[in-house]
């Protein structure tokens, strides 16, 4: 900053220069001849005075898009930090690509601004200062007259700056909302494919982009726009201040050195004045864009640990739920109501229940994904909203139904498990979760690359990639989505003998679809409108006759899985 003032101060030595080489070379006063060392040190000075502005011009720029940069660059981490510190609740009100465009224009428009914009205005606000104060010193009269258009700029400013704000918040929601369209159907091409909805999808899109384009050009207008009327505005000023020099020097009170100063002086203010309205302009943006990032960086974050957090001791696995009630939302009914269990450590508990029935929604509270709104979850007799979060997370794995694979290889998504394992460790764990079977196919083997999601693989061995996972965090609770319901019936054996290796001696929760997986389950939890309404074996609940048993004979009826 302080090298951008220098560079706005140094302006002010050309029009000096001018007055010099004017009064003392070009017309000499008195009849007195040319002073030829005034010459060379006008011209002197004007050469050192560019050389440092343009120096000065050049450290600001270098430092300050640094600067800009690296403020940006911090602020991206933080966002991607508070982003992956969201309790799910929150994180789960968030359209992918509304997330993505505040990661990519919204902080773009930033780096614009900090980098560019101001650096810009801080030379411009310098020249204009300094240029002013000096016409102030040559003739506070003549410039008196140049103030009384301020009110006029300021006007025209202000509503423009109103003007663009609201623009460039259309815009970015726009934006917002063509990138989560984008991000929607590169997700769900198979599904667009299958149903033969292309063109439905290029005319959606289509007038999603229009839509952008619309409110991008409404902006462009609105900032192309307010420099112009500035300009038109300090002309008029300008011809006025012209008129008004040339008369005070026909009446003998300006020199002319004096006046083509002045005149140097007021190109020196004009050119400001336009760019400082642009600059404003990219300013007013960026605050929009800055406005929509600290929005998310605003958001509450999880409560990884209460006050005095207790260390949670060596894991056995009793998991017990105590009137436990839960609420996503504040005006809507409860997932949970009153829910009551307990699963003893070791034990394999399938909960069973009709779509909707708070199943998932009973498992999640177990990792603390949800906090319950009435009621207690305790494991091993501590209750689990007293214990530290990566205590607690570190006891337990889950292996989901929909599998999410990340971007590299075999070895490094078995990896995700436990960071610090080593290779052998990881194979070890492929073995048992009978990945090895078909890695040792691939021409890679386990360098093999996975791609975007896992597509280069089928779901089965996608879902023995999870298991894999699992198998090496060695957990004392496991949490199981039944991932075998969409499979064929090879990958549902290998998956079966995986889980038959993985599940002794572990706590397992699992979201039963299959009716093995039931019959493997020490005890069976009912849930139906958010309340376990049955307990028991697969057996003992078939013989009671109740909701368990009309859910089982539906199930056969119809042909289809739980």
């Amino acid at each position: 900053m302080g090298m951008g003032v220098l560079a706005g101060i140094l302006s002010i030595v050309p029009p000096l220069a001018f007055r010099i080489i004017i009064n003392q070379v070009l017309v000499p006063l008195g009849g007195r001849s040319p002073d030829l060392k005034a010459l060379y040190l006008a011209l002197g000075l004007t050469s050192i005075a560019l050389i440092m502005a343009n120096a000065a011009i050049y450290g600001q720029t270098y430092l300050t898009a640094w600067s800009g940069q690296h403020l940006v660059a911090r602020l991206r981490v933080r966002l991607f930090e508070r982003l992956l510190n969201l309790p799910l609740g929150e994180f789960d009100k968030w359209r992918p690509g509304e997330l993505i465009a505040r990661f990519s224009t919204d902080l773009q428009i930033m780096i614009d601004a900090v980098s560019v914009s101001v650096p810009q205005l801080v030379v411009a606000l310098a020249t204009f200062i300094s240029s002013f104060g000096t016409m102030i010193y040559l003739d506070w009269l003549l410039t008196l007259s140049l103030v009384l258009v301020a009110p006029i700029v300021s006007v025209a400013v202000s509503n423009f700056q109103r003007l663009i704000s609201v623009s460039t918040q259309r815009a970015q929601q726009r934006i917002a909302d063509l990138t989560a369209n984008l991000s929607e159907i590169l997700g769900g091409q198979r599904v667009v494919k299958s149903f033969g909805r292309e063109e439905f999808e290029i005319a959606r899109f289509r007038s999603r982009n229009d839509d952008f384009f619309g409110a991008y050009m409404k902006l462009t207008q609105f900032i192309q726009t307010q420099p112009l009327v500035i300009s038109t505005i300090m002309v008029a000023a300008v011809v006025g201040i012209m008129w008004l020099s040339v008369r005070e020097v026909l009446v003998g009170r300006l020199d002319t050195g004096k006046v083509f100063m002045y005149w140097g002086l007021l190109v020196n203010l004009m050119n400001p004045m336009n760019r400082v309205a642009a600059f404003f302009g990219d300013i007013s943006k960026a605050l929009v864009g800055a406005g929509r990032v600290f929005e998310l960086l605003d958001l509450p974050v999880e409560v990884r640990d209460p006050p005095h957090a207790t260390p949670l001791p060596s894991v056995r696995g009793r998991i017990e739920f105590a009137d436990v009630t839960l609420r996503y939302k504040p005006n809507e009914p409860p997932a949970l109501r009153g829910v009551n269990a307990t699963i003893e450590a070791g034990e394999v508990v399938a909960l069973v229940g009709p779509s909707g029935a708070g199943k998932t929604s009973m498992v999640n509270l177990v990792p603390r994904f949800y906090q319950p709104e009435e009621g207690r979850v305790r494991l091993d007799g501590i209750d689990i909203s007293g214990v530290r979060l990566s205590d607690l997370r570190a006891a337990i794995a889950i292996v989901p139904q929909d599998v999410q694979l990340f971007r590299g290889s075999v070895l490094e998504n078995i990896r995700y498990g436990r960071i610090g394992a080593t290779d052998d460790e990881v194979r070890a764990a492929a073995r048992d979760a009978n990945v090895d079977d078909y890695v040792q196919n691939f021409a890679d083997g386990y360098a093999t690359q996975v791609g975007e999601r896992g597509v280069r693989l089928s779901g089965g061995e996608r879902q023995r990639i999870a298991i894999a996972r699992a198998v090496l965090r060695d957990p004392r609770i496991l949490i199981l989505d039944e991932a075998t319901s969409a499979l064929d019936t090879h990958s549902e054996a290998m998956i079966e003998q995986a889980l038959d290796r993985l599940l002794p001696g572990r706590t397992t929760l699992i979201i039963a679809h299959r009716l093995s997986t039931v019959r493997r389950a020490h005890k069976v939890l009912f849930i139906e409108a958010g309340r376990v309404v049955e307990i028991g074996t697969h057996d003992e609940l078939l013989a009671k006759g109740g909701a368990y048993a009309r859910l089982h004979e539906a199930q056969f009826s119809f042909g289809s899985t739980y």
